[in-house]
């Protein structure tokens, strides 16, 4: 699915599309068909053109680009006034991002508290004590049972397998709720994701990595960052500026760095301190 805009410059344009399409740019892939031009005393100015195609795997669930532009037309107006009601209240917008993450900040705290009163038989490990005997594929599955106990906490239901390869645990959770799972950008999952890694860390001594996915969302969020890199990389040649994203973990600034690592008209680096540390793109 895809749609064609004109306007004076390409930026303007690309803001056309974006806000029509009520997306992102790192939910399409940007071509530039035409740059404008500014002509002479007015005579031969010609308007800017890009193409915006929908490569976000949700928004291409829609069987066109008029029920892209229109999704979500019935409940504007509940979100609306939900929004004036925030701003009345001095509220951050998002409610339910902000309840996830208070939810996610009190599970935080409660599992780095050992749960010292816990009874164990002969053959088992208490919870928070790492154990020599422990194996990775015995850590693992005693994590995946303590992630699941933590999500069920959140009210919402779920089951759990996990596989392992050299010294990395997959583990893949399944919920009608996955959407409440994986929050805004994966700031959810990217939380549980840490706990998880927590808790094995508590419980193993040797090295090992705990990833969390739901309904393949790292692939599909791996797809968008490559697609947003390349569509960053075209912006900072075109505005000759340097492009600064928003904060992300450590992983999805290395998937960026690695998209763009072989060109050479174009430098990334990071800035800022975790966790808000975030990408920089900027021409050479």
């Amino acid at each position: 699915m895809e749609r064609i805009y004109r306007a004076g410059t390409v930026d303007h344009a690309i803001a056309l599309g974006l806000e029509e399409l009520k997306v992102a740019e790192e939910d399409v892939r940007i071509d530039v068909l035409e740059g404008g031009s500014k002509g002479f005393l007015g005579f031969g100015k010609k308007d800017a053109e890009v193409k915006l195609t929908i490569i976000n795997p949700e928004l291409k669930t829609y069987g066109s680009i008029e029920e892209v532009i229109n999704r979500g037309q019935p409940e504007r107006a509940a979100a609306s006034s939900a929004e004036e009601a925030e701003t009345d209240s001095g509220a951050a917008p998002h409610p339910e991002t902000e309840d996830d993450v208070q939810e996610e900040d009190a599970v935080l705290q409660d599992a780095a508290q050992p749960e010292a009163e816990t009874e164990v038989s002969d053959d088992e490990v208490s919870v928070g004590a790492a154990d020599d005997r422990l194996s990775f594929d015995e850590a693992a599955a005693r994590t995946a049972r303590y992630i699941q106990d933590v999500i069920s906490d959140m009210n919402i239901d779920n089951a759990a397998t996990y596989k392992i390869d050299n010294n990395r645990a997959y583990i893949e959770l399944e919920s009608d709720l996955a959407a409440k799972l994986i929050g805004k950008r994966g700031q959810t999952l990217n939380a549980l994701q840490e706990i998880a890694q927590n808790y094995l860390n508590t419980i193993y001594r040797s090295y090992g990595m705990i990833i969390l996915d739901v309904e393949n969302y790292r692939e599909k969020r791996r797809e968008t960052l490559e697609n947003l890199a390349v569509n960053m990389a075209k912006k900072a040649l075109r505005t000759n500026q340097p492009v600064r994203l928003e904060p992300m973990p450590s992983f999805e600034r290395k998937i960026m760095h690695n998209v763009l690592s072989g060109r050479d008209d174009i430098n990334t680096y990071s800035e800022g301190s975790e966790p808000n540390r975030y990408l920089v793109i900027e021409k050479k």
